[in-house]
């Protein structure tokens, strides 16, 4: 056996660069090691679980006398590969005459160290098994897993991984940013990739849009980052709204499903049966928070199962009370957008479109003022999931029986066109400020208008006002 405390790794990646942001994760992970045999790291796809785990083995290796010993998962086809794939990995020869398990458990049974299972969604019964069985028969062994979903046996602790902290939408100087994990991310990866990268005042709205636009999800910004010496960041900035097809690696070290958000997001998504699927995907209409009986009107009345696995397997974030007492679900934008892709690919969305839309319609004229209430009813029929989308906002952005005051219904960006536009700015003077093409203000402003219900220039100079944006 080799000296006590060394990391296997097995041939998995050492990290190259720095770690950010996760402070916090990384001592409550290191304590919960502490304290518990089998602590099991879940989060979606993309949101730095593996790299947490190698950083929190680096902390403790020193603990297990006989290692440290990290074996990745994720290439395992067929689950019954498992057991041999750990024996072979922790170098324990296999008998024929007795099950791989049973051999396992005997040969770890008087050693001390810590066993790192990554990637194991996909293969959770097998990795389940495995662990209830050390669990019960090699008492000095300890086992952190990571998985986009828990193994859910008895002793297992869940740590869930949260995005990496965003900015907050008011943060529009460089200092203001520092304090948020996935802006410092960003910047600190673009410099890596062009070294000429500096941030300018100017630029400091365009990385909040960025990051907040990609959920402060690591991967995700990691790609984006690499993009800023083709793209420049105001191009990137413009053309992050097509995230799932503009952000791609070409590296030969990332695994397949993380070598683009598409196939993050496909990896959890074929784990789902088909039933699971088809609700993830109608639940992708949904703009914001949605209750229970609003993803049960728009995927149907016998969601509700499919709703808690997706929960389960980090596809929807845990749901949260709110101040009405109802608990609400969100699901992360980039799985949204590949969401709608697969919903439009099935020929599906105009049906969803249509059961979103009847949910939302008797709440239309308690809801809206006149304008909106007109501006929602000149879609009619046959809408695509975005105008939906933009109808259920209209509904659920106020409390019931007020009017929703219509910069309420506007993103951070938009709110900020509004204010330039109150300001006197033209839609090319726009542009330049916000380094952003007269063609993409322009979209903008239409989506500002539909949403608001003003047409004119001098009404959003009045809304500005009217609310306090200027």
């Amino acid at each position: 056996m080799t000296r006590g405390g060394r990391v296997h790794t097995g041939g998995v990646w050492t990290p190259l660069t720095s770690f950010i942001g996760r402070a916090a994760a990384e001592s409550e992970l290191t304590r919960l090691l502490g304290i518990c045999r089998l602590v099991t790291v879940t989060g979606p796809g993309g949101v730095g679980k593996t790299r947490l785990a190698a950083e929190v083995v680096r902390q403790t290796a020193g603990r297990f006398p006989d290692g440290v010993w990290f074996i990745e998962l994720g290439a395992i086809v067929a689950a019954a590969d498992v057991p041999a794939e750990v024996m072979s990995a922790l170098d324990v020869p296999q008998d024929p005459g007795k099950p791989a398990l049973d051999g396992l458990a005997e040969a770890l049974a008087a050693r001390r160290l810590l066993l790192v299972l990554d990637n194991c969604e996909h293969v959770l019964p097998a990795v389940a098994e495995l662990c209830g069985v050390l669990l019960d028969r090699a008492d000095d062994v300890r086992v952190l897993a990571t998985s986009r979903e828990p193994l859910g046996i008895s002793g297992e602790k869940r740590y869930r991984l949260a995005p990496l902290d965003l900015p907050s939408p008011a943060d529009s100087e460089p200092d203001a940013l520092r304090s948020s994990a996935a802006a410092a991310l960003f910047t600190e990866r673009a410099h890596q990739a062009d070294p000429r990268f500096v941030v300018r005042p100017a630029d400091a709205p365009l990385i909040n849009h960025v990051v907040t636009r990609l959920d402060g999800m690591p991967l995700a910004i990691e790609l984006a980052a690499a993009r800023v010496e083709a793209l420049g960041l105001a191009g990137l900035a413009d053309r992050i709204d097509d995230a799932l097809r503009l952000l791609t690696s070409r590296g030969t070290m990332a695994a397949d499903r993380h070598r683009s958000l598409a196939a993050v997001a496909d990896w959890s998504y074929q784990l789902l049966t088909v039933a699971e699927q088809r609700v993830f995907r109608r639940l992708a209409v949904f703009p914001g928070a949605f209750t229970l009986d609003a993803a049960e009107a728009v995927a149907g009345p016998d969601a509700g199962p499919a709703v808690v696995r997706l929960v389960n397997c980090s596809l929807l974030v845990p749901p949260r009370t709110g101040a009405d007492q109802r608990t609400r679900y969100t699901m992360l934008e980039t799985l949204r957008a590949y969401g709608l892709d697969r919903l439009r690919d099935a020929g599906e969305e105009h049906e969803a479109a249509a059961a979103l839309a009847a949910y939302a319609s008797p709440r239309l004229e308690r809801t809206l003022d006149p304008g909106q209430l007109r501006a929602a009813q000149e879609r009619g029929a046959g809408m695509t999931a975005a105008a939906a989308a933009e109808l259920a906002i209209m509904t659920t952005a106020s409390a019931p029986g007020k009017a929703c005051a219509p910069g309420k219904l506007l993103s951070s960006r938009e709110r900020e066109l509004v204010i330039l536009v109150a300001q006197g700015h033209t839609n090319a003077q726009i542009a330049e400020r916000l380094h952003i093409s007269v063609r993409t203000v322009a979209s903008h402003l239409d989506r500002i208008r539909d949403k608001t219900g003003h047409r004119r220039r001098a009404d959003l100079t009045r809304l500005a006002l009217e609310e306090s944006l200027v």
